[in-house]
């Protein structure tokens, strides 16, 4: 009976030392990579007075299933009304948290900013800095493929040439998202 209560008291001690194990960033409990997705996004603008087509693509790793971390690109044009030509193109840090991922309808939040170009035809080239943040609705059409509907606001600043200005190019934007890649877990 001694050594009976003395194993059952050492296994008490052991499971109970290793249920109360530290936690750390990057060991068990911590970020964890639970996937990769890419794929595009096309988007209506508003550029001055007129609604224009963002066209963009993205690859991003998720992190503990719902949180997505990477690179966004994308690029527009537009003929204003003295006949230039303007577009704007820019490579962006992406942030996302999709809510409940593994449900079939799911909310999404995204963020994406940087720095970027706005290029006026014969005139030059300006660095600007382009802010989107959006939320929206995600579809996950098969294992390896979602669809979302999104709607946001595009801040754009630093534009103060070709007599163009900041309220020019910043506008609400809606668009469609397709991803395409694997959450493993």
């Amino acid at each position: 009976m001694k050594y009976l209560t003395t194993l059952l008291l050492l296994t008490c001690i052991t499971i109970t030392s290793y249920a109360q194990r530290e936690q750390t960033v990057f060991g068990n409990g911590g970020v964890q990579l639970t996937g990769a997705w890419g794929g595009m996004t096309n988007g209506m603008i508003k550029f001055q007075d007129e609604f224009s087509l963002n066209n963009g693509g993205f690859f991003a790793f998720e992190l503990n299933d719902n949180f997505l971390i990477g690179w966004s690109g994308y690029g527009n044009g537009e003929v204003l009304d003295d006949g230039r030509d303007v577009e704007i193109e820019g490579n962006d840090l992406l942030l996302g948290y999709t809510f409940n991922s593994h449900r079939s309808v799911h909310p999404a939040m995204y963020i994406k900013g940087g720095r970027g170009k706005l290029d006026v035809d014969a005139e030059g080239k300006q660095n600007i800095t382009v802010i989107e943040p959006s939320i929206g609705i995600e579809v996950n059409v098969f294992r390896f493929m979602r669809v979302g509907l999104e709607g946001g606001y595009r801040f754009v600043t630093g534009v103060d040439r070709f007599g163009l200005s900041d309220n020019d190019l910043s506008s609400p934007v809606v668009g469609l998202r397709f991803k395409f890649g694997w959450s493993w877990r």
